[in-house]
């Protein structure tokens, strides 16, 4: 009997230890899945508040049993914030896009401008030098204006002297029309009387012949009795030349005037003149 027990405590102290060893181990693991619980319940909690969850029954998280609904409940709120997020993406990416395309017509426009601003300085340069020129035209002609206006009296004083000139030149006129008559009615008594004075059948020669001036140089002066304004003929042989009239007399020599009128041939040095 003895014998018998004794195995059987043995067995009975190797099953105490095995379920000794056993508890322990369960134990550890319950306290590790107790650990993994809190931490999943925290985790999920985080989520929920990060995602803005309403109305999150945290105390069903702790309940293996109930914990499907409010994980059913965060899932939901994920996948809505996903979708959102992923709206947000494109949206984000279309947002991209068209911020390219506007920096890009916002470059181009930049450029644009800097060529108009470059073309409005130039044009501004071009204006200031334009406005320079129309300030010294309009100068220019307003020195012209005035200098016309200068003009415009002084031809009217030149007018209103030539008129006068033209008034005296009238009066001289008639008093050397007058006088004109006066001279010739006193050459004519004159002239009768020198030509009475100057012997008939006067001759000398012709010494020198102007044809430029007109006039020639005859070798009869007033010691042979020669006076002004006779004529004399002019002979060559026996041909007739032509006549010239005494304008000035010397005492050995005389001016005389060619008469174009009686001129039958050109007056030559050595022709004969006689009165």
């Amino acid at each position: 009997m003895a014998k018998l027990l004794k195995p059987l405590i043995v067995v009975l102290l190797v099953l105490s230890v095995l379920s000794l060893s056993l508890g322990l181990m369960l134990f550890a693991k319950r306290e590790e899945l107790r650990g993994r619980a809190d931490r999943f319940q925290e985790a999920v909690i985080q989520i929920a508040e990060k995602l803005h969850v309403e109305d999150l029954d945290v105390a069903a998280l702790a309940d293996y049993n109930r914990m499907q609904g409010p994980l059913a409940q965060v899932a939901a709120v994920a996948d809505n914030t996903y979708e959102s997020v992923q709206n947000t993406k494109a949206d984000l990416e279309k947002a991209r896009n068209e911020l390219d395309s506007v920096q890009q017509e916002l470059a181009a426009v930049q450029s644009e401008l800097k060529d108009a601003k470059d073309q409005i300085a130039s044009l501004s340069s071009q204006l200031e030098t334009k406005e320079v020129e129309l300030a010294q035209a309009q100068a220019r002609i307003q020195q012209l204006q005035d200098d016309k206006a200068l003009l415009e009296r002084e031809v009217q004083d030149t007018r209103e002297e030539l008129a006068r000139a033209q008034d005296e030149a009238r009066d001289l006129a008639d008093q050397v029309t007058a006088l004109e008559h006066t001279v010739r009615d006193l050459e004519a008594r004159l002239g009768e009387r020198i030509a009475a004075a100057v012997p008939r059948g006067l001759s000398g020669n012709v010494l020198i012949v102007n044809r430029p001036w007109n006039f020639v140089v005859v070798d009869l002066g007033s010691k042979d009795g020669l006076v002004p304004n006779i004529e004399l003929l002019v002979h060559r042989g026996d041909r007739l030349v032509g006549k010239v009239r005494v304008s000035t007399v010397r005492e050995k020599f005389s001016i005389a005037e060619i008469v174009r009128d009686w001129e039958r041939l050109p007056v030559q040095e050595g022709d004969r003149v006689l009165y």
